[in-house]
């Protein structure tokens, strides 16, 4: 990435001036903001002794000072539009790993260039819960030394380490803290849903070092002090929650968001310290929620799933409060109870419509898939969603501000590689891969093995086969196979989650009608109803969306019938004729007949043709006949009167 130390005109981006006294932290600043928030915020880079006119800021929105001295130290007023951050800083999680392998209760040499800085650091550790060791501060111009002390920590001072210590852990630059990412969020107005992601890939990020590390320990104490340690030195709002809804591991801010006292809450459930009106829920699913605490606050709540070899699975919180303008991609959305005080925030996942256990299974795997960057492969049946889950993939992962682009099966030799190029930094789709031709295959294989270390790109591909069988048969490359599938899920077809018919109707319903109140009930009848969620839908959701808006096109003031069906499902359905849909069509034919006929001689009727049926039997076959808009009762002696849609159907 090129440098510039002074302010680029950018009329697109809003920008935000880096202000350092250290010409390296300034550049490193700037490429770890860039690289998260590059494409909402434009970041600059500037020597304060550079600065000799208001002039030379007018045009930002804030300024991040990378320290409280160099906010002092600067040379001019700072006009009062535009925005002031103090930058906040930590320790990397990998520098804590290190330290904590430093025997308990050791003499600790602290090493920084001030005894000011010294302090500073000795108050972050100390937070973040590292005490077993007794910290010697030492800075530029100490002179004495104690020959006993064999370790030093030192913060890219090396040079003023003690000859004499032959074990030092220099755990470099301390990097830009969450907190700081949310201010400039905040300031900018960007989506909270991204500091939610920001968050997440941090911690996420975190869990896999202690994973990995965990190798080095022989008591896991460590790692779980480890854990502690990184959870207590952020400064945005973090819990790990068991899957009981219990709180297994919480950090000062979560407990100040939530009124949660910070001894004594270890173990307790979550849900207890948050009004009567959330008590029986208890937050173990991956979603976004707005919640309302104790003190009235309303706040933005992200749970997420994460799973590690060996151990039950763990949720972790974060929190952060409600703007007064919420940016649109968080409006809330409808949940199961809608009377609730708290809504789940829309995400790519959150606009894929269940009520099964199965898909909402598949659903949560795919959303853990998100956090990782290998390769996933969708399998399923045309219409099951894949794309729309591949799309919700890439949006939840740490990509999400970057290019999905989806690859065509008709794409060869350059064009192919031009495609690969356009996905650098985001994901690559290939919408139907068992598609590919032979030739573009091992072009793609090519591709993938000899540019993979220039480009940085996530695959995801889609396939209606069974890909490995194509293997088998020699219609797809083993290698190209084995390079895609690091992951894979398995979509659900329709006719294996029938729950889920109704509910998607009425939702295909009020789009289409643009009416949120609308009642499946009031649209179709209980005998289309009962045809509808039995049948097999070939095409799958995209079958039943066509079949909505067919539906939607035919509706006119009385629930649709069996018999507007479209004709493609009449002519393929070979059903029995059911007896009680042949009394149907006699007794519409009897009314059609005779207009304005009564109960009594409809049954008489059907006597006199040898047909037995019941008086009930027949009141109750006419409430139906009327309910689906075929006739209309009147009322006392008026009898019955067919309608034209009853007409219609017999017609049928």
């Amino acid at each position: 990435m090129s440098h510039t130390e002074l302010p680029v005109p950018n009329t697109q981006k809003s920008g935000a001036l880096i202000i350092c006294l250290h010409a390296g932290i300034r550049r490193e600043f700037q490429d770890y903001l860039s690289a998260l928030l590059g494409n909402y915020i434009r970041f600059d880079i500037l020597d304060p002794y550079q600065i000799h006119d208001p002039s030379q800021i007018q045009d930002y929105s804030c300024i991040l000072f990378a320290s409280s001295r160099t906010r002092e130290a600067f040379p001019i007023p700072v006009p009062e539009h535009i925005t002031q951050l103090i930058c906040t800083r930590t320790f990397n999680p990998v520098s804590l790993d290190q330290i904590i392998r430093i025997p308990q209760g050791s003499s600790v040499y602290l090493v920084n260039d001030t005894r000011d800085s010294v302090l500073d650091i000795l108050g972050q550790l100390k937070d973040a819960g590292i005490t077993q060791y007794h910290f010697v501060p030492f800075y530029q111009g100490c002179t004495q030394t104690d020959e006993s002390i064999q370790y030093a920590i030192t913060l890219g001072e090396p040079q003023l380490v003690p000859r004499h210590v032959p074990n030092v852990i220099n755990i470099g630059n301390r990097i830009i803290d969450i907190s700081t990412i949310h201010d400039l969020c905040t300031c900018f107005q960007l989506p909270s849903s991204l500091t939610n992601q920001i968050t997440r890939t941090y911690v996420n990020r975190i869990l896999q070092i202690i994973q990995l590390t965990g190798t080095h320990y022989t008591n896991y104490v460590f790692s779980q002090q480890l854990l502690q340690a990184v959870i207590s030195n952020l400064n945005v709002s973090i819990c790990l929650m068991t899957d009981e809804g219990r709180i297994s591991m919480v950090n000062r801010a979560f407990c100040q968001d939530w009124n949660i006292p910070e001894n004594g809450c270890m173990g307790s459930l979550f849900s207890s310290w948050l009004p009567s009106q959330y008590a029986s829920h208890n937050f173990c699913q991956s979603a976004d929620y707005q919640l309302v605490s104790r003190s009235g606050l309303r706040k933005h709540l992200s749970v997420l799933q994460l799973s590690l070899p060996g151990h039950k699975p763990l949720y972790l919180l974060s929190s952060q409060p409600v703007s007064s303008s919420p940016a649109p991609d968080i409006t809330p959305v409808d949940v199961r109870d809608p009377s609730s005080d708290f809504y789940r925030l829309n995400s790519g996942f959150d606009s894929i419509l269940s009520v099964s256990g199965r898909v909402l299974n598949m659903l949560e795997y795919a959303r853990r898939l998100a956090l990782y960057d290998f390769p996933v492969l969708i399998q399923g049946e045309n219409g099951t969603q894949k794309k729309k889950i591949a799309t919700a993939i890439h949006k939840t992962s740490s990509r999400r501000q970057n290019p999905l682009i989806i690859f065509n099966s008709l794409y060869t030799g350059l064009e192919a590689a031009d495609q690969l190029k356009l996905a650098d930094t985001g994901t690559l789709l290939i919408d139907g891969v068992e598609r590919l031709s032979l030739s573009t295959q091992d072009t793609l294989i090519s591709i993938l093995q000899n540019t993979m270390d220039d480009l940085d790109i996530r695959i995801i591909a889609t396939t209606s086969q069974d890909l490995y069988q194509d293997v088998l048969d020699g219609r797809f490359r083993e290698e190209l196979f084995f390079l895609l599938n690091a992951a894979s899920i398995d979509t659900i077809p329709l006719r294996e989650r029938r729950e889920d018919i109704p509910v998607l109707m009425e939702y295909f319903f009020r789009e289409l009608f643009h009416d949120p109140n609308i009642r499946l009930k009031d649209l179709i009848s209980s005998s289309l109803m009962n045809f509808l969620t039995n049948y097999d839908y070939p095409g799958n959701i995209q079958e039943l969306f066509n079949l909505s808006r067919y539906f939607f096109s035919l509706y006119s003031a009385h629930p649709l019938v069996l018999s507007q069906l479209p004709s493609y499902i009449r002519s393929r359905v070979n059903q029995p004729v059911s007896e009680s849909s042949v009394l149907k069509n006699q007794v519409l034919s009897l009314i059609a007949e005779t207009p304005r006929i009564g109960r009594g001689t409809i049954l008489t009727a059907l006597t006199e043709k040898e047909i037995a049926v019941s008086d009930g039997k027949l009141r109750g076959l006419l409430k139906e006949l009327a309910e689906e808009g075929l006739i209309r009762v009147g009322r006392t002696r008026s009898g019955c009167e067919i309608t034209e849609l009853g007409l219609a159907s017999i017609r049928h």
